[in-house]
């Protein structure tokens, strides 16, 4: 029975262990729709790589409007573009659009080296072409209400684990009553 008792202890050792510490958001997606970005704005910090993936059927590009870096070729639906906004980026903001579909608007803030990694959590509202009937003929000056930033939660791994050890605990108590 210790024998037992050992290895679950070992084994929730390693998978806390393995578990990787909760760190930045580094990585964050928008998806391009027909005729709209998700999530039209967004606040990254330095250091994350924004990809935007083509969700809707026709082809679509992410283009700066205000001649930055930021342009990919023509999207296919299901190709994805990639661009990682560095540490020299912070404090800038990169409008985008569509070349095709002029339109569809959206934008990204890098936020300044001193804020706190909380403010890299997306947030913001969609154009209206966002708008229930996703007309390409939407004013793009409308806006629909705010959503509520994502704070990114508690990541399955650290409450899986969390969980595993609070089990083992109260197996080793069961198991000194036992004795």
């Amino acid at each position: 029975m210790k024998r037992i008792l050992y290895l679950v202890i070992l084994s929730m050792a390693a998978l806390l262990i393995s578990v990787p510490a909760a760190s930045a958001q580094d990585e964050m997606t928008v998806s391009i729709q027909d005729f709209f970005f998700d999530p039209g704005q967004l606040t990254v910090a330095p250091g994350t790589t924004v990809t935007w993936v083509n969700e809707g059927q026709a082809p679509h590009t992410v283009t700066s409007t205000d001649g930055k870096e930021l342009d990919s070729a023509t999207l296919q639906p299901g190709d994805t573009y990639s661009f990682t906004f560095e540490e020299d980026d912070a404090g800038e903001d990169y409008a985008y659009q569509c070349t095709i579909h002029p339109e569809m608007t959206g934008s990204v803030t890098v936020s300044g080296s001193d804020e706190s990694s909380a403010s890299s959590s997306a947030s913001a509202s969609m154009s209206s072409s966002a708008s229930a009937s996703a007309s390409p003929s939407a004013s793009a000056a409308a806006s629909t209400p705010p959503q509520l930033a994502d704070t990114g939660g508690v990541s399955l791994p650290l409450l899986a684990a969390v969980t595993l050890l609070g089990l083992g605990i109260l197996a080793l108590i069961a198991m000194r009553r036992a004795s």
